[in-house]
């Protein structure tokens, strides 16, 4: 056998111009944080209500499965449960204070703007997707909802998973279900 023969490289090749997009959609959502998070504390509970509900949420399984606002179960809240069950989780996790109110929203909003980028880039390419992240990510009124105990921005991180549900292959999801319409 030849000496100068050598051994085939077995490293993985490196596709050309992916760590540009992965580079953009850090860029994107360090920049979408930076929004959200800059003085999220001088907002207090922001809506008074929603935090009120969520205090007594965290003291009652009664109020917390029947979405009260007050710990007796007796007035419900006009929104929906899992979307306050959230923020119950998170202030049951780190205690009840304006922040653990507050950081829920502002992770459905990172959520949004990286699944937006998604969704945009797989169909039109990486430039377009970063393009819709950014625009979501420096929206003002995204940015303050995401910013407030509305539960407004897990309707939007919602939809967009739909979106994403609708647009991914029925093959993808079938594979999961034994019992789907595609198989």
């Amino acid at each position: 056998m030849d000496a100068s023969v050598t051994a085939p490289d077995l490293a993985p090749a490196t596709v050309p111009g992916r760590l540009g997009p992965r580079v953009g959609l850090a860029v994107v959502l360090a920049l979408a944080a930076a929004l959200r998070l800059w003085g999220l504390e001088q907002n207090g509970f922001d809506n008074e209500y929603y935090a009120a509900a969520v205090r007594s949420m965290t003291g009652s399984w009664h109020a917390f499965f029947y979405n009260s606002f007050d710990p007796a179960g007796f007035v419900s809240v006009d929104k929906p449960p899992l979307a306050l069950w959230i923020q119950v989780a998170a202030a049951k996790l780190a205690g009840f204070s304006p922040r653990a109110v507050l950081l829920p929203q502002v992770v459905e909003g990172l959520a949004a703007v990286a699944l937006a980028c998604h969704l945009v880039g797989r169909r039109f390419g990486a430039p377009a997707g970063l393009l819709a992240g950014l625009f979501l990510a420096v929206t003002p009124i995204a940015v303050a909802v995401d910013r407030s105990s509305n539960t407004d921005t897990g309707l939007v991180l919602v939809l967009l998973l739909a979106a994403w549900a609708r647009s991914s292959p029925p093959s993808a999801r079938a594979a999961a279900c034994c019992c789907s319409p595609w198989r």
